[in-house]
Parts: C-alpha cells; structure tokens; sequence
C-alpha cells in the first residue's frame, strides 16, 4: 500500500532583512511580547495536519534555535544559503536525503515574516491544494491601479501607461508543493539562472500551474519598519511592537 503523504511546514528564515533598516533582523522583530518568527511558525502549527515545522537558520543562528527548544513540533535546520531560493533548496535536500520527508509529501514554505496568517486560509489552502495536482499558493486579488513608471530625465518618476490588473494576483505564502517537485523545480531554476522570487515561479517554469487559493489582508509581508506597526493594528496587536 503506498504510503500516504504528510504535511510540512518549511520557514525559510535565514535573512538579514536588509531594507527592514534595524540592526535586527526583521524575523527578530518583536510583535507584542513575542517575535515575528514566532508567530509566523506557530500560524502554520495551527493546522494539526502538519507534521512540523522546519525553521531554516543561517548556520551559528542560535537565537532562532533558542525560540524553539523543547517544541517537539519544530526543528531548526542551519543550512540557510546566500539567497531565498538556496535556502529552500538546501532545507529540501537536507529533507530528502535524510528521509526526514518523502518525494510526494507535501511542503508549505512560508514567509518568516508573515506573521498574520489565520487558521482558515491555512486550512482552506491544504483542502484545495491537496486535491490539486500542482498544488498551490495563497494570492490576493490586484483591486489597485497598477503604472507602468519610467525616470524622466529630472530624475522624477512619471507614469507611462496603465496596467490591466484582471487577471493580476499578488502571491503570499504559504505555497504548497511536493517535496520533490518543489527541489527539482528550483535547482533547475537555479541552474539556469532564472531569478526567483517565490517557490511557485519555479513550479510555473516546468509548465505547471498551481492553484491560486483567495488570501487575507492580515497575511501580508514585513518588509520595511513600517510595515511592522501595519501587521500589529491589523492583528489588533495597539501597535505594541520594538525593533
């Protein structure tokens, strides 16, 4: 009898955070009483269909590998690489040659910091994508009016043209794919040096389209310091938050 597949969670979390502007990484930040970090891998635990969650930590990280001690459903891995798309990469591999996960279970890489992920989004994304052969990811939505900019020569930015936004989606994470299809479809990337900036564009690249599953405001992603103060009053956190 074929062995069913499970469920993973995989955080790459690895980054300086560079335009996060702190000496903090952003994944560090704190979020009320509790890091960005944290509440990003305790939304994916919200699931009990999830196995663990795998933490992917630059190597000698041993603030993230601190957060988590004694959480049996969570497992730090140092083998963050140069880029996002190397750290997945890495995490997958690690993974699979340990047969800590198997070819056709199923991996849910999630942003360190989107911290906003709700438990009905999470579960209506493992419903949908399951019974999908390509998987798929969490998306907004475009509902603003997108321009085409250039520079002009005084070095202001000018408008050239409007962009139609009907068939326009922004990703989020969680993105779900198999483990194989997922590591061969980003090594391959990587190979050929196609840029990414997301693991479902390198899913598109073998020809294969995944599943657009409807997002939510909340699950948006910390880049800058401001965005921080955002994500607390949308979780109705009174802005309590520190770099």
């Amino acid at each position: 009898m074929a062995r069913t597949a499970k469920y993973f969670g995989l955080v790459p979390a690895g980054g300086a955070g560079r335009r996060f502007g702190s000496d903090v990484p952003k994944q560090y930040a704190l979020l009320g009483a509790t890091t960005v970090l944290e509440r990003s891998v305790h939304a994916l635990l919200a699931d009990p269909r999830l196995e663990k969650v795998f933490v992917v930590l630059a190597p000698g990280d041993l603030r993230g590998a601190a957060l988590f001690a004694g959480n049996s459903k969570v497992t730090c891995l140092p083998v963050a690489g140069a880029e996002r798309a190397n750290t997945v990469l890495n995490a997958l591999n690690h993974l699979l040659n340990n047969f800590l996960v198997s070819d056709t279970d199923w991996i849910l890489v999630h942003d360190a910091a989107r911290p906003g992920l709700n438990s009905q989004a999470l579960r209506v994304l493992i419903d949908q994508a399951s019974a999908h052969v390509a998987g798929g990811l969490l998306a907004m939505p475009i509902v603003d009016t997108l321009k085409k900019g250039s520079v002009a020569e005084s070095g202001e930015a000018i408008a050239q043209h409007t962009v139609p936004r009907s068939q326009l989606w922004a990703a989020q994470t969680p993105q779900m794919f198999r483990a194989q299809a997922l590591s061969l479809a980003i090594s391959e990337c990587l190979f050929k040096g196609v840029q990414l900036t997301d693991d479902a564009s390198a899913i598109e690249t073998m020809g294969i389209s995944p599943l657009l599953v409807q997002g939510h405001l909340e699950n948006m992603k910390i880049t800058m310091a401001d965005d921080l103060r955002v994500v607390a009053k949308l979780l109705d956190l009174n802005g309590e938050c520190s770099r």
